[in-house]
């Protein structure tokens, strides 16, 4: 479901990252919070469940983070 789009790529790339990273980094769970990722791009926390479990923008494969030591899920 395509619809009305409020992310970018970019920005659907940064929430998978973000989500490897908190999981990944249990003691930063506070930083990466779902709720926290929610409200840095202003969607609800279903939406970046969502991004994160490839329901929604299922279009836009993931990629490795820049950064990224975790294994890609």
């Amino acid at each position: 479901m395509k619809g009305n789009r409020k992310l970018t790529e970019e920005q659907v790339h940064e929430i998978r990252c973000l989500n490897r990273r908190r999981i990944h980094y249990r003691g930063l769970a506070d930083m990466y919070s779902l709720d926290n990722i929610a409200n840095k791009y202003g969607i609800g926390r279903t939406t970046v469940i969502n991004v994160i479990d490839g329901i929604s923008y299922a279009e836009i494969p993931d990629q490795w983070c820049e950064d990224d030591q975790t294994e890609k899920s």
